[in-house]
């Protein structure tokens, strides 16, 4: 998870599987950046050192990139089941 001052980017790999706003805790289901690959990521276990960087998606239909990352850290677990990729038709709570 990648936070910036006002955005979680939730990522499994490269891909943007969920984006959530800090101050509300709402996730963010229309976002642009869903399901869209990171240009680049930190090695695993390096994470730390993306701080101050921005992260950068890509897609067929569009580019985000982020304001400055400024925090990086593990979800909790709870967060996983609100992901776009466990969602279902039908399944898609606020």
């Amino acid at each position: 998870m990648f936070c910036t001052r006002f955005t979680e980017y939730h990522l499994r790999d490269d891909e943007c599987v969920g984006v959530r706003d800090r101050e509300s805790g709402e996730w963010m289901r229309g976002h642009a950046a869903l399901r869209l690959h990171a240009v680049q990521v930190p090695p695993r276990g390096q994470d730390r050192t993306w701080i101050g960087r921005r992260l950068q998606f890509w897609g067929s239909r569009a580019d985000v990139m982020t304001s400055p990352v400024v925090e990086v850290g593990r979800p909790e677990r709870p967060s996983v089941t609100r992901y776009v990729s466990q969602v279902r038709s039908g399944e898609i709570f606020g």
